[in-house]
């Protein structure tokens, strides 16, 4: 295995390589309901230390694999639907954010700084995630009576909306900014 410094060729950058790590915890406080999602959450962090460590990402998905059967173990112990949105998220999230720090590692190196391209991908994960998140949660609350159908209503356009922001200050044909 080639060194490139202190850290093993492959391996993600740190920032991506702490957000996976924060978000493993989350996920790991969540579903900390029974031995059995505590354990399968616990084993999921291992593995993804061990993956980032490494720079495996075969080992990566194993973790976040591990992870996501501590929601699906947790949502069958009869947890509450809005921490099993947000563990879920927390999932994703780790998901997302390390195989794009795996691909930082795999086309710039360690040696690149990378920090503001990491925080902006883990931002922009986030807030994605969150407003389908927030949207699915709305529609549950809907169908079970929790929510008038005007508040799903203007959840929905307010999603549409923020998309449009997004995708009006993202677009590369865009040369006015």
């Amino acid at each position: 295995m080639r060194e490139e410094g202190r850290f093993a060729a492959g391996t993600p950058p740190v920032v991506s390589s702490v957000t996976v790590l924060f978000a493993a915890l989350g996920v790991s406080v969540v579903t900390a309901v029974s031995v059995y999602t505590l354990s399968a959450s616990v084993l999921g962090g291992i593995l993804l230390v061990v993956s980032l460590l490494r720079g495996s990402r075969g080992v990566f998905t194993l973790g976040a694999g591990s992870l996501f059967a501590a929601v699906v173990l947790a949502g069958l112990l009869g947890v509450a639907p809005i921490y099993l949105l947000a563990a879920a998220l927390l999932v994703v999230v780790a998901w997302n954010v390390g195989h794009n720090g795996f691909s930082l590692a795999d086309e710039v190196g360690r040696g690149a700084s990378t920090a503001r391209v990491e925080l902006v991908h883990a931002v922009s994960s986030v807030v994605v995630l969150a407003v389908g998140a927030s949207t699915g949660y709305g529609v549950y609350l809907t169908v079970v009576g929790g929510q008038p159908v005007l508040a799903l209503a203007a959840l929905l356009v307010g999603a549409v909306a923020l998309l449009v922001a997004l995708q009006d200050r993202a677009d590369p044909a865009d040369n006015s900014a």
